[in-house]
């Protein structure tokens, strides 16, 4: 679960990407071998279920964040 990723130390300005992106993750889906990267359709639906709407930054970083998870997920 990416809730027992949390990095050590996180500026407060950017917990609530690190929200956003539990919510995302929690909603993502898995293969044969292992969790499959959030698509952009899947953030927009979730901006659209939750009336939020994120800028190209935090989509990018959305994506980077999710990068970085399914490389530390794959190593496991």
């Amino acid at each position: 679960m990416p809730e027992q990723l949390i990095p050590v130390e996180m500026p407060d300005c950017l917990h609530y990407l690190w929200g956003w992106f539990c919510e995302l993750s929690g909603g993502r889906g898995y293969a044969e071998f292992g969790a499959l990267p959030l698509t952009f359709s899947e953030i927009r639906a979730w901006a659209e279920l939750t009336k939020t709407e994120p800028t190209a930054w935090e989509i990018e970083t959305l994506k980077r964040i999710d990068r970085a998870y399914l490389t530390e997920s794959n190593k496991k």
